[in-house]
């Protein structure tokens, strides 16, 4: 059975929390992330940037994005609405289709940069720094451009395409940036979104486009994304050096798995060589890493009965993972790390935190999805099991073997469904106000407890394209796609006004006042 979701603490716990010892730092970011091709809209129609996501959308395999929440044209709009509720930073990211367009299916040849465009992304940057909001940049949000093929992470010769990219968007934007905006460089920077997640989804789930499937793509995509990032990370770092302005922050962002062989080990890989392991050395050091792990994770509780096929499968999952990913299945990502310029690949980690658990990730079709015509024996977003005390053990066990290192959790959200027009109350019973409540309480606890936690933040404000449909609704604030333009609403799709709630949970930690943090922890609703 699943158990009703619902706040895990007591107005003592969180009196306990916050009282002595307990003080918000003045620069803690809480933020909002979206994503270009999730949230812009102008992309695979006619006389539009074409990116890997065309093939599907043309053919009807998966709802079109259309104009999303249009968020290339109304940003300004949309910005005021972070800002509004108190928020000092904003992940966004790059569509590289749309700085490096081709509007042709059928064309081969490299296209030049959009300057225009790149003007624009650097003017949509400026904006937020001018708001008072900290960019934090992602180079590829798991979309690149149509010319590169579907199966571009599995061609290491066309890496260089990426590293190029890379280095023309950390020069254009932040010399417009300076020279037409007098701001300083982007701070912080992100080079892949969840390459753990995205290549298993991919090449195993086949829920993103492709042509080849199979373990072996995986574990190549999984080398290939390491060696970009080293790209990008050098390249990045070169270029602020260059031009003598101080040095980024530049990290990759990783789903949170359960099994270390598709989550921490890209970390620890990463670290690897700044730890000052050599290459002879790291079966052990892997060992070691994957040990602490699993200790830390398995402290994590059960939130509901798991059905015993599951948890067969996950047993068989993480032997075949065990098997599949010791350190000689990652010689080419392991080559790039130890031939790089520079020992250091991380200066933070930045963690997705959703439902981490693969036993929650197939379930069989309920009459509601056979009614529905739906037969995917995957969990569907607005299925995924709440866990916030899982996330305070796997905040903890992300920091193994990571010298320090800051931590940014840059996305984490609950998604309703909303099909035909009708929302559906979550099975769980959550609602967003008390899903913020107690997450934000453990990314609290977490840094009480000496996690090196430098900000947290919500996905999403707006509800947005989740990569083929835009029935899963995550946003804080909800959209009515039965007009055009669409429309943004002041509360989520269940009627909560949860950017309220956000926002009134921020202002409360920041004002230190135990009485304001105690209400807004233990208010019922907004």
């Amino acid at each position: 059975m699943r158990m009703e979701f619902s706040r895990h603490f007591s107005k003592k716990d969180v009196e306990r929390l916050f009282g002595d010892g307990f003080a918000l730092p003045p620069d803690f970011m809480f933020g909002v992330s979206n994503a270009p091709h999730q949230v812009e809209g102008g992309f695979n129609g006619q006389n539009e940037p074409l990116n890997n996501w065309v093939e599907a959308e043309r053919s009807g395999r998966v709802e079109l994005s259309g104009e999303a929440i249009r968020f290339w044209n109304d940003y300004p709009e949309q910005i005021d609405l972070a800002s509004n509720m108190g928020l000092n930073a904003f992940r966004l990211g790059i569509e590289w289709a749309r700085v490096q367009p081709e509007k042709s299916m059928t064309s081969t040849k490299t296209p030049e940069f959009d300057q225009g465009a790149i003007e624009a992304y650097a003017d949509m940057i400026a904006a937020i720094m001018k708001a008072g909001m900290e960019p934090v940049v992602t180079l590829h949000h798991f979309t690149h451009p149509y010319w590169l093929g579907l199966d571009f992470w599995l061609e290491n010769a066309k890496l260089d395409h990426y590293r190029r990219y890379t280095e023309e968007m950390a020069l254009k934007i932040n010399r417009i940036l300076i020279e037409k905006h007098a701001l300083g460089p982007i701070k912080y920077w992100l080079t892949t979104n969840e390459p753990n997640g995205w290549a298993l989804g991919t090449y195993m789930a086949r829920e993103f486009p492709h042509k080849k499937t199979g373990i072996r793509n995986t574990l190549l995509a999984w080398n290939n994304l390491i060696d970009a990032h080293c790209r990008a990370y050098d390249t990045l770092h070169k270029v602020y050096a260059d031009n003598s302005w101080a040095p980024p922050h530049v990290t990759y962002n990783t789903a949170n798995q359960s099994v270390y062989g598709i989550d921490k080990i890209l970390t620890d890989l990463l670290n690897a060589r700044h730890n000052g392991v050599e290459k002879k050395d790291l079966p052990e050091y892997l060992i070691a890493g994957k040990a602490a792990w699993d200790a830390e994770v398995a402290k994590s509780p059960i939130v509901q009965e798991v059905n015993p096929i599951n948890r067969v499968l996950e047993r068989m999952l993480e032997k075949l993972v065990k098997r599949l990913t010791d350190h000689s299945r990652f010689e080419s990502g392991i080559k790039a790390i130890y031939d790089s310029d520079r020992p250091e690949k991380l200066d933070y980690l930045a963690i997705d935190f959703y439902d981490p658990f693969p036993r929650n990730m197939i379930k069989a079709p309920t009459v509601q999805d056979i009614r529905e015509h739906r037969f995917n024996i995957n969990t569907e977003h607005w299925e995924w099991m709440l866990n916030p005390v899982a996330m305070y053990h796997f905040l903890k066990a992300d920091t193994i073997n990571a010298d320090g290192l800051p931590v940014f959790i840059v996305e984490n959200g609950m998604a309703q469904k909303v099909y035909k027009g009708r929302v559906e109350q979550r099975r769980d019973g959550a609602t967003r106000d008390t899903f913020l409540q107690a997450y934000i309480f453990e990314a609290m606890r977490a840094m009480k407890d000496g996690v090196p936690l430098i900000g947290y933040m919500y996905w999403s404000m707006v509800d947005n394209y989740e990569w083929g449909s835009y029935e899963p609704r995550f946003g804080l604030h909800t959209v009515d796609r039965s007009r055009s333009p669409v429309k943004i609403s002041s509360v989520d799709a269940w009627g909560t006004n949860a950017a309220k709630a956000y926002g009134d949970i921020i202002a409360a930690l920041r004002s230190g006042d135990r009485a304001k943090i105690s209400e807004v922890f233990t208010q019922d609703e907004w």
